[in-house]
């Protein structure tokens, strides 16, 4: 975590002109700073108490002149790398740092080893003044990280955040527009430990992406609108499609052993009712595979599977054999809002670069099953968080607060700043309101500044994909048409939320037994869905193994471990 050599220089040369200045007016000044600057960027802090150590002055003087020399705050920080390789002190973090006049010990690490890392310190005692936190379990508050927060190692913000009116959820422009709700999710045990970075958008992974041009091309252009429907929708479509392109054309980009991914989930939930976890008529929390309704949902998978629309070898992992961007799916469940195309089709291509600009994208509007909607809630509305260690001065806690948590009103272009970086340096901003990143040089540099993944540390403004996907300026903004049906298929999730209350029922809570024994438990799950879509077992199989694990000790455990939690809430 060394700072740049500019830095330092500027800083020893600074030192040298105020010794200089002070020795001929027969002063005596003695500055003695102690900092992190010396420990390897892959390090994390070994005494948290003093490492990075705070800028601090011991001036001796004479008896004629009381001279201070003040620095940088020096904050650490251990944010995720999601497979960028952002660079130390690049041009994004050194204008952050004169921005906000601090210094940033920053280390980004790769998202595959974050877990492990981030684990091992919290641990230790040994976690940097500000971690981003990373779900575990769909939970952002898992086993390690609440052992921490019980021994006393983070930071309770709420009194920072609610104090009669003064605190920062109540004065910041962005903060103050959160509901109850979004603060629920962020308290444990009665304390606010994580620090939300801003709103999701609502109910992300609800949109059946499909092929217009193939739907108009072969009469396919009625909606379906209830999940029988589509099944017959999408088998009919595929088989048209398949027999006029020359090609396989599969009904789902779906792929792995994994019947619980975003790919599906929202196909699951209508027959459901729930999310992962759910509370049924008795009151008892149930996960999802195990309810009532999800047989249906495989019994709707198989149906696909035994009419030759779904990749006969999906269990094998083949990503590229039904992937929609590239053509080869009628459908996909995904965002409902990753659709988005420019009016030409051009200028913004939803599909690969390899297909014909004749693909056009559209989404359907969420369908109806037997017991929901293709909704899928979000775990969480918080998009990522981020903890303070508790080895923070009250000093420097609250310059982390001022930092990590800007907003436009107080700084002007602050929005523009962390979507697209340093004008100049990391885009153009051309006449028609565009941003040009085609530079080859802004775009290294856009690469190694991390532009536009700051904001999941930096607090930033809450999620409106219809504006800056679909409303987006110059040429790359959508046909009204699209942006019409964003709006309606963004009117239809929310009311559908609102009426039915579709929600986590475990988000925020803990369970021992589900943290030790979980993954055990469930282990065979997936790959019996799998033999079932597939035809392998039978009904009864599948039934015979679902009450084997319902009537468990640990299934029984975990449901009575999450009512105590709720009901302690």
């Amino acid at each position: 975590m060394n700072r740049n050599f500019k830095k330092f220089a500027a800083m020893l040369l600074m030192m040298v002109l105020v010794l200089s200045m002070f020795s001929g007016c027969g002063n005596k000044t003695n500055n003695s700073t102690s900092s992190n600057s010396g420990t390897e960027a892959t390090s994390a802090p070994t005494d948290a108490a003093a490492t990075p150590t705070e800028a601090a002055a011991d001036t001796t003087t004479d008896t004629t002149t009381d001279t201070a020399s003040t620095e940088r705050q020096t904050i650490s920080v251990m944010g995720v790398d999601w497979g960028y390789g952002p660079l130390a002190n690049s041009e994004m973090e050194i204008y952050w740092e004169d921005m906000y006049d601090v210094n940033l010990d920053i280390e980004w690490v790769n998202y595959e080893d974050y877990q492990q890392k981030c684990n091992t310190l919290i641990a230790t005692g040994n976690q940097y003044d500000v971690t981003q936190v990373y779900k575990t379990n769909s939970n952002f508050y898992y086993p390690i990280f609440t052992q921490a927060i019980d021994a006393g190692e983070f930071v309770d913000l709420t009194p920072y955040l609610f104090n009669n009116g003064s605190g920062l959820a109540e004065t910041n422009s962005v903060m103050s527009g959160w509901d109850d709700s979004m603060w629920e999710q962020a308290t444990y045990n009665g304390g606010i430990y994580i620090l939300p970075r801003s709103k999701a958008e609502i109910a992300q992974q609800s949109g059946i992406n499909v092929r217009l041009d193939l739907m108009e091309k072969y009469g396919y252009t009625e909606e379906p609108t209830t999940m029988a429907d589509l099944k017959d929708w999408l088998i009919g479509l595929s088989d048209a499609a398949t027999a006029g392109e020359g090609q396989k054309i599969y009904a789902l980009d779906f792929f792995g052993e994994d019947f619980m991914t975003d790919r599906v989930k929202a196909f699951a939930v209508s027959f459901t009712g729930q999310m992962d976890w759910g509370i049924d008529a008795a009151g008892n929390f149930t996960y999802m595979q195990f309810a009532d309704g999800y047989l249906d949902f495989l019994n709707w998978m198989k149906d696909l599977y035994d009419a030759g629309v779904i990749d006969p070898e999906f269990s094998l992992g083949n990503a590229d054999t039904s992937k929609w961007k590239a053509g080869n799916s009628v459908a996909y469940l995904t965002a409902w809002y990753n659709w988005n195309q420019s009016a030409d089709l051009t200028s913004n291509k939803i599909f690969d670069s390899g297909t014909p600009d004749t693909y056009k994208a559209w989404c359907l509007l969420p369908v109806e099953g037997p017991k929901g909607m293709t909704v899928s809630a979000n775990s969480y509305d918080i998009d990522s968080c981020i903890a303070i260690s508790s080895a923070c001065s009250e000093e420097k806690i609250q310059k982390i607060l001022e930092v990590f948590n800007g907003t436009e009103e107080q700084y002007p272009g602050y929005d523009m700043l962390m979507a697209n970086g340093i004008e100049g340096v990391h885009y153009k901003l051309l006449d028609d309101g565009t941003v040009d990143t085609s530079d080859e040089v802004m775009g290294q540099k856009r690469t190694e500044g991390y532009v536009g993944a700051w904001n999941q540390i930096f607090l930033k403004v809450d999620a409106d994909q219809i504006t800056s996907k679909f409303r987006r300026a110059g040429a790359k903004a959508a046909s009204a048409e699209n942006v019409a049906r964003a709006e309606e298929i963004k009117a239809a999730i929310v009311s559908y939320l609102d009426e039915s209350g579709l929600a986590y029922a475990t988000t925020s809570l803990t369970s021992e037994t589900y943290n030790n024994q979980w993954s055990v438990l469930t282990s065979d799950v997936n790959t019996m869905c799998t033999m079932y879509v597939m035809g392998e077992i039978t009904e009864a199989d599948w039934t015979d193994f679902v009450t084997d694990i319902v009537n468990s000790a640990d299934y029984k455990a975990i449901q009575t471990e999450f009512a105590a939690a709720a009901a302690a809430k």
